[in-house]
């Protein structure tokens, strides 16, 4: 329950950050965040499970994802037509490969200005293919020594892209740049499988990730001359901080933090799951949704930055159409998935 909480809160802090909301500049960690959630509770589930069958679990995964995915991607082709264009990234986005599309471009494409956010799903679909080979193919030990050589390569590939001059989205959008979140999150679970999880280990990651962060803000004050605030703030930008070599590597301190987070939430979890707050209840109901009010946000925000200036107004309204077309989808997919079901009966 408290990590669907955290859902609801990440939703909320991302829908600030992209509505330009003051102080939320750091809202894309929410991102990351997210990418530590999915691999713990898919390690959680499969690790040591022998009997797992990738293609059927990938199956799975994709019938999971792509239902609120495949409407914003028809908007923005829809988009792209009416602004007398071809999308001709349509087949890219259909196939989760528009990150590799972008890097190509320029993060430009036809249905780019409606599917910006959707390289998150790339992320999701490809490294949890590789997840799920890794857990199919390797015993305990093997599985758990490979998240740490994927610590290591992603770490890498994000100090070897930017020591030798790429931009920050070549950097930023290749799969294995992210890859640091789904191994910390999958230690994690594995440290929940075999009881060794504490907080003293989960105070020092937090200690290690939080310490990360701080750097990487100062050195960015540090090099752009300004102060510690202003530091923070140019961290809306990837442009400004996968520029250097440490604080590129600031999506490693992020996991590490969010790791630690997702722990403590956890241990919460096992001593009580009731739940009396109505606020709390509130943000374990938006998390519940959290994918699909990602999904389906951007598209929308798009619109309605044409005719709302005033940015808290903005993260409202976008908020409520958003929610509105969420529980619309969702009631759509229940009819469909009862007809279906007495099609099957009959």
């Amino acid at each position: 329950m408290s990590i669907q909480m955290l859902r609801g809160v990440l939703c909320l802090i991302i829908f600030a950050f992209h509505c330009d909301i003051p102080y939320a500049d750091f809202g894309w960690w929410g991102v990351e965040t997210f990418f530590v959630i999915s691999s713990f509770f898919l390690v959680k589930k499969y690790w040591g499970n022998e009997m797992i069958h990738v293609k059927e679990q990938f199956f799975h995964r994709i019938i999971r994802l792509y239902p609120p995915y495949i409407p914003v991607v028809l908007a923005a082709a829809l988009y792209a037509f009416l602004r007398e264009a071809v999308p001709f990234d349509f087949a890219a986005h259909l196939f989760s490969l528009q990150n590799i599309l972008w890097m190509a471009t320029g993060y430009s494409s036809p249905m780019q200005p409606m599917t910006a956010h959707t390289w998150t799903l790339v992320i999701e679909v490809w490294i949890g293919l590789l997840w799920l080979f890794l857990l199919k193919a390797l015993n305990k030990e093997q599985f758990k020594r490979s998240m740490y050589t994927a610590l290591f390569f992603s770490i890498a590939y994000r100090t070897i892209t930017i020591g030798i001059g790429c931009n920050a989205r070549i950097v930023s959008l290749f799969p294995l740049a992210h890859m640091d979140a789904f191994a910390c999150g999958s230690i994690l679970a594995i440290s929940v499988y075999e009881k060794r999880i504490d907080k003293r280990k989960l105070g020092m990651a937090a200690l290690a990730g939080l310490t990360g962060i701080i750097i990487c803000i100062l050195k960015m004050a540090e090099v752009n001359n300004v102060s510690f605030i202003q530091g923070y703030e140019l961290l809306s930008s990837s442009k400004n901080y996968l520029n250097h070599w440490f604080t590129g590597n600031i999506y490693l301190f992020l996991s590490l933090a969010s790791s630690a987070l997702i722990g403590v939430l956890y241990l919460h979890d096992t001593k009580t799951d009731v739940i009396k707050n109505r606020f709390v209840k509130m943000l374990i109901y938006i998390g519940n949704d959290s994918y699909a009010l990602y999904l389906f946000h951007w598209p929308i925000l798009v619109v309605a930055k044409r005719v709302i200036s005033i940015k808290l107004m903005l993260l409202l309204i976008v908020f409520a159409i958003s929610w509105l077309t969420v529980w619309g989808f969702n009631r759509g997919m229940s009819l469909i998935q009862n007809k279906l079901s007495k099609v099957e009966v009959k």
